[in-house]
């Protein structure tokens, strides 16, 4: 199978490949067959592939936000490596979505644009950031989106199809692309303004990397944070003083459920930050579950709020 899927893919193609390299938790079983591709014509052929050779398969970019099982993935991996990009005056990116996040939006202020600044210290792909409508401080990378090139799979049929930003449905870490797992994005156009203040926008994001660095446990292995911030209803006034345009933060509801520090074999709720859950001792995967769980169960137990994951399972 690994010569065949070689041949059809045109790059090289690994056995049997621990997925704990590619991941920012640091954990995970390996995949029977896993692939490199660089641009969105290798990433269709290895769709492609897949498909005619009955084989399950999971696309992923900067290895954030995912948790893969301790048995691995039964099928073809295909990883979205890091590629480069053109930088038109013209203010419209065109991005395949392996390209490193944190790169592109560092890249694109340097040279005089702005408006992703906010996006500039968070990790991941920007295919991967868009998929969840990756944000901070009130702002989404779908706000700057004009249209994204999709690749869905229906039945035996493989087929592009562009998306305009209002078909794309953003909204709080969402996109209609969570909803429809065999649509993949390929490449994403963004369209950003001239900014002046370029040296300040850099200076922000070095500014909101230390403000990270201390409020953040970025030292141990994470998927960033574990929970979605909650949306602010009426239903939910007893917290109205936590209400941060329009969210109640997570870490909140864990802090106030008693859950930081909570530890289950190798994986722990952190002591600098309740929302994110760390590999401080060679988790597994189940390691990891298992807090999660548990503090989903203490959130809704004593507080009455059920926390939704932001983190998404493979192999499980």
């Amino acid at each position: 199978m690994k010569d065949i899927l070689e041949k059809q893919i045109g790059v090289e193609v690994l056995e049997n490949e621990p997925m704990k390299k590619y991941t920012t938790f640091k954990v995970g079983g390996p995949a029977k067959f896993f692939v490199n591709v660089g641009n969105k014509q290798t990433l269709f052929k290895a769709i492609k592939a897949a498909k005619e050779n009955k084989l399950d398969y999971y696309v992923f970019g900067g290895g954030s936000n995912m948790l893969v099982a301790d048995k691995g993935y039964d099928g073809l991996v295909i990883h979205l490596d890091n590629a480069a990009f053109d930088l038109p005056e013209t203010g419209v990116f065109r991005v395949f979505a392996g390209t490193n996040l944190m790169s592109f939006v560092q890249q694109v202020i340097k040279v005089g644009f702005g408006g992703l600044e906010f996006a500039g210290n968070i990790p991941g792909s920007v295919g991967g950031g868009t998929y969840g409508n990756a944000g901070a401080y009130g702002k989404g990378l779908g706000d700057y989106v004009i249209e994204l090139e999709t690749i869905i799979v229906e039945n035996d049929e493989i087929n592009l199809k562009v998306f305009t930003k209002e078909e794309c449905e953003f909204a709080y870490r969402e996109s209609i692309f969570k909803k429809n797992k065999n649509w993949i994005i390929s490449e994403i156009v963004f369209r950003l303004e001239k900014d002046a203040s370029a040296d300040e926008k850099m200076q922000e994001v070095r500014k909101d990397w230390q403000k990270r660095s201390c409020s953040q446990p970025l030292s141990l292995p994470s998927a960033g944070c574990s929970f979605k911030n909650i949306l602010y209803t009426d239903e939910l006034s007893k917290y109205s003083e936590w209400e941060i345009k329009g969210k109640l933060p997570a870490a909140r509801f864990i802090e106030e459920a008693e859950c930081k520090g909570l530890k289950i074999g190798g994986a722990m709720v952190s002591e600098t930050h309740a929302n994110f859950i760390v590999n401080f001792d060679n988790a597994t995967a189940d390691d990891i579950v298992q807090v999660i769980s548990a503090v989903k169960s203490r959130v809704r137990n004593s507080m009455g709020v059920q926390l939704e994951e932001e983190v998404q399972y493979v192999g499980f």
